[in-house]
């Protein structure tokens, strides 16, 4: 296949779509499973448990940073490679860049154990009985960091390739395993040891699977060598997104460990638990750009005013997507938090989760934004901003939890995703001057999206009034006529029920 035909085959609007449709498909299951496991989970290990283990989901989530930025730098040279017809040099760089990875994520987790146990022998305030159990229990989590920056690359690989689908249908019972099994080691052992045990072996069986499927999505990688001359220029670009990787554990998960630290466990369970429900849905945005990211750049590489557009779809696609995800989390917070987990927890949990509804939002399309940051080879200006972004939340956050407790935590988060947001926006406009135009579309938009968000506070019949109104504006005003057509065209073919 030639490679201007290869282009247009990756960037377009249907294979993107397929490929999004895959990957929801794989982040939704999960998230199902999580929600029905969660109570059963909660009252097995009992609320201090329950707060280590949401710590410990928080490091599992964190251990991506050790990738050095060589996921996404890898992903992103694959991308240009396709455009370019070199596929023997991104084979090279692949397969050296998992070896790299390897052997360093082997050094990093013994790293990373040993400040574990000081963290849990002097800083994390949980009872004295419980803390030789939590220690073993990280030490056991820790052995899976090798593994998430390996799958990290090999899923780079598939991405590249719009190659998910099959992944995503074999990986089903791994997903099962890795939200079940916890529950049935509860029930044989009282121990955080064997449930962390259960999802290192998830994390292995995973690399088995991603690592079979990268060698047929790329069979050049079976002959190709090791070369450090081939990784060079990854790891040049790897080196910013690194500094972004180092930077996001903090700007996501420092809150929790500051509450554990300053109030409870407990405090932390009361925040973590909404955080973490609220959070999941960011599979949503994160399962469309895994199809875009590759797709903006190979298009901005070939051509530019494509990967805008493309980048304009994508806004929408996402905006439509978690909209109806805030406005559920903003109206019915109280009594879907009473019916999930009791009125008790609910009363402490509900405001978290309403502000989390407004910044659910502003955070799914600052993924966005940043990885079209990254795909057009400027991750400088993502690890700067996410460097700005700690300088403002450190002071942010020890002012307002004091004062307001677990809500100034959600309240400081909202506020920075909101400013970063609005950062990048500003930013792509000015080194991307294609974008100028289709942001112009998408901007009302979104203001009038977090106006439906305010609306909601009223209620659901309110919150679907909102709603209804956003999507005509974004049928009448975001959408070009061909578009419109082709939206038309596409729910004609729908059979009739």
């Amino acid at each position: 296949m030639s490679p201007d035909r290869r282009v247009s085959e990756l960037t377009a609007t249907r294979t993107i779509a397929i490929s999004t449709a895959w990957n929801l498909s794989g982040r939704i299951f999960p998230l199902l499973i999580a929600v029905a496991v969660t109570p059963f989970l909660l009252h097995a290990m009992g609320l201090t448990r329950w707060g280590i283990f949401s710590l410990s989901l928080a490091l599992m989530s964190a251990f991506t940073i050790f990738d050095l930025g060589l996921a996404r730098a890898l992903t992103r040279t694959i991308a240009h490679a396709i455009a370019n017809g070199e596929d023997e040099a991104a084979a090279e760089a692949t397969k050296t860049g998992i070896v790299v990875l390897a052997g360093l994520g082997v050094v990093f987790a013994v790293i990373i154990a040993l400040g574990l146990h000081l963290y849990v022998g002097h800083a994390l305030k949980v009872p004295p009985a419980l803390r030789p159990e939590v220690m073993h229990a990280l030490d056991v989590l820790c052995l899976a960091l090798p593994l998430v920056v390996v799958n990290g690359s090999l899923w780079g690989v598939l991405s590249a390739y719009q190659r998910v689908g099959t992944y995503t249908i074999i990986n089903m019972p791994i997903l099962v395993v890795y939200y079940l099994g916890p529950l049935a080691t509860l029930a044989v052992w009282h121990s955080l040891v064997p449930v962390m045990a259960v999802q290192v072996v998830c994390r292995g069986l995973t690399t088995i699977i991603l690592w079979r499927l990268a060698h047929r999505a790329m069979p050049s990688l079976a002959r190709a060598r090791i070369s450090f001359r081939a990784i060079r220029p990854v790891l040049h670009l790897g080196g910013w997104m690194t500094v972004s990787n180092l930077a996001f554990p903090i700007l996501l998960y420092m809150d929790r460990f500051v509450i554990a630290s300053v109030l409870s466990p407990a405090a932390t369970a009361w925040y973590a638990t909404p955080f973490d429900i609220i959070f999941r849905f960011t599979a949503l945005p994160q399962a469309v750009m895994a199809a875009a990211f590759p797709a903006m750049t190979t298009a901005h590489r070939a051509a530019p005013a494509r990967a805008a557009l493309l980048y304009r779809r994508v806004l929408l696609a996402v905006g439509a997507l978690v909209l109806p995800v805030a406005l559920v989390a903003v109206t019915m917070a109280e009594p879907l938090l009473r019916l999930w987990l009791g009125a008790a927890f609910a009363q402490q949990a509900a405001p978290v989760l309403r502000l989390l509804g407004f910044g659910i939002l502003f955070y799914s399309l600052d993924i966005v934004a940043a990885d079209m940051l990254d795909g057009l080879g400027k991750p400088a200006f993502n690890a700067r901003l996410a460097l700005l972004e700690i300088a403002i939340l450190v002071p942010l956050l020890l002012v307002l939890l004091p004062l307001f407790g677990v809500v100034g935590a959600a309240a400081s988060w909202v506020a920075r995703v909101a400013l970063s947001f609005g950062l990048r926006v500003w930013l792509l406009v000015r080194i991307f001057p294609e974008t100028r135009a289709e942001l112009l579309r998408v901007i009302p938009v979104f203001a009038l999206s977090l106006l439906a968000l305010i609306v909601a506070v009223l209620g659901p019949v309110a919150a679907g009034a909102a709603l209804l109104v956003v999507a005509t504006f974004t049928w009448t005003r975001a959408l070009n006529g061909d578009e419109r057509t082709a939206v038309l065209v596409r729910l004609k073919r729908v059979p009739a029920a």
